[in-house]
């Protein structure tokens, strides 16, 4: 009697071994369909359930150094607008982010959790981030097809995960959707094993969550669907379990729609999508620039994911045959994909999203090996990339390992440019920073009341330049401009330089930003 091996696992869940390409050998006088002996099942459980465990805590190894490392421009940014938004600013006017509520809701609560305001929780926060997601990975892998998969998909994220040219150890939007989103697919894929109306609802509250992260975080909600199309026989039934889930989704969802709403609707709405949907076409959103953004980003992408995209493939074929499966993954990388187009911009990080789905295929390519030798030499080379990167870091000065990472440099400088801040001025001083270093605000403890704090929303939305001419022109402008751009890869037109010609003067340069101090 021959059966789909793959389809077996993936609806046992239980077996200790993988094979993909051939059905599991029977000991004599055992049928193929007949369950394995208890003691022999528990042992099994439990070694991959503590496999998997270990791989979290390599993951959290590997992670926790970068703890000393500085936040990223990013989430200094993130952490300015949290703080402020703590300190009673309006959320989406001065406060501006476009962002959903759930991402800015856990660094106000890491920030809480520092007393020295410094930003060290936040990067722990992507520690306990990357162990969890090492965990929910080793389950997805177990439930889908087998424990060999499980425990590969763990070890694979462990190390994988990192992705140091991707930031992949940084406290990131697209981390922080994957991770619920994550949750969502293990929480419908155990629905599926347990008809547990629990976990039914358990998915939709985590793929809702994972859009309030950041709005392309849509993998949990399409993967989730599948799983239910494909699970209900009965249309009606299949539509009540797909409603459930659905309006499980929207709690959160609604939650922050109806803040939203109370904030102002207009500003919310322009700061999570409108603006994005209004520069379409536009010079800071057409096909030709973000042709030129996708391709400069490859240099940097095919460090961390070359290898592992390639394993992946040989995952696919290894589940040709195995046609629920292969639905539900290539939904997951698919929906990734697309989250990654949804904003234009081809960030490095933006190719976070991909890495769960990449890695569960990798690791299904790689537990189909049968010899135990093969099988550890296909898991090493699919993390050799990290694995040298990690290698290289160890006869390193403290300096050099510190060089290594990609943003490192920058956050020394910006803090050092943060220090002269604070001691040139008040804390009640205004300063405008020009353009995108958004942690130099939270680094050096003062505000602006100018929104856009990054460069691309400036180019996209209507009014963004003038808005910034007529704050450096008023009589509260603000007291330091700290020159990090050309004003005019700001304002081609010339205004803008014009309006610090006018009522700035240059102050000093520190490290190569020129600093304009505001004329009495």
């Amino acid at each position: 009697m021959e059966i789909n091996y793959v389809r077996y696992m993936y609806d046992s869940a239980m077996s200790s071994d993988l094979d993909l390409m051939r059905p599991r050998s029977v000991p004599p006088g055992r049928h193929l369909l007949e369950a394995p002996d208890k003691a022999s099942q528990s042992r099994d459980f439990r070694r991959g359930a503590w496999m998997i465990v270990g791989c979290a805590v390599v993951a959290a190894m590997l992670r926790l150094p970068f703890v000393w490392t500085r936040l990223s421009i990013d989430e200094g940014g993130y952490a300015y607008i949290a703080q402020q938004w703590a300190r009673g600013a309006h959320l989406y006017d001065t406060a501006w982010l476009d962002r959903p509520q759930g991402l800015l809701i856990v660094y106000r609560t890491l920030l809480w959790l520092d007393d020295s305001e410094s930003g060290w929780t936040i990067r722990v926060g992507a520690v306990l981030v990357g162990t969890a997601m090492t965990l929910l990975l080793g389950l997805i892998g177990w439930l889908m097809v087998g424990r060999r998969v499980g425990v590969a998909a763990a070890a694979i994220y462990a190390v994988a995960g990192v992705a140091p040219h991707l930031e992949g150890f940084t406290l990131n939007g697209e981390l922080l959707a994957s991770l619920p989103a994550t949750a969502a697919i293990a929480c419908i894929l155990l629905w599926r094993r347990s008809g547990t109306v629990g976990w039914l609802l358990a998915a939709g509250l985590s793929a809702g969550v994972a859009v309030t992260m950041k709005p392309s975080g849509l993998d949990g909600i399409a993967v989730s669907l599948v799983v239910i199309a494909v699970s209900v026989g009965v249309w009606r039934t299949r539509g009540l379990k797909m409603g459930m889930f659905l309006a499980a989704t929207m709690v959160p969802l609604a939650a922050c729609a109806l803040h939203g709403w109370y904030l102002g609707w207009s500003d919310y709405w322009a700061a999570i999508a409108g603006y994005q949907l209004d520069a379409m076409g536009g010079a800071g959103s057409n096909l030709d620039t973000r042709w030129a953004d996708f391709f400069s980003s490859l240099g940097r992408l095919r460090e961390d994911l070359a290898v592992i995209a390639v394993i992946a493939l040989a995952g696919l074929w290894f589940l040709r045959r195995n046609k629920l499966t292969l639905l539900i993954v290539i939904t997951w990388l698919l929906t990734a994909v697309v989250g990654i187009n949804l904003g234009g911009s081809y960030w490095p990080h933006y190719y976070v999203q991909l890495l769960p789905p990449l890695v569960l295929l990798a690791a299904i390519a790689v537990a189909a090996i049968t010899r135990r030798s093969l099988c550890a030499l296909a898991l090493t080379v699919t993390v050799l990339p990290s694995l040298i990167w990690f290698a290289a870091l160890i006869p390193m000065t403290s300096g050099e390992r510190q060089r290594e990472i990609p943003y490192y440099n920058r956050a020394l400088r910006d803090e050092r440019i943060a220090a002269v801040v604070q001691a040139e001025t008040r804390p009640s001083d205004e300063i405008y920073v020009l353009v995108s270093e958004a942690n130099t605000y939270f680094l050096a403890q003062r505000t602006t009341s100018y929104p856009y704090l990054w460069g691309k929303p400036i180019e996209k939305i209507p009014g963004a330049v003038d808005r910034l001419q007529k704050m450096l022109a008023g009589s509260d402008r603000p007291v330091l401009v700290l020159l990090y751009r050309n004003p005019d890869s700001v304002d081609p037109s010339g205004g803008l330089s014009g309006e610090l010609a006018r009522h700035y003067r240059v102050d000093r340069d520190v490290e190569g930003v020129t600093f304009l101090r505001a004329r009495s």
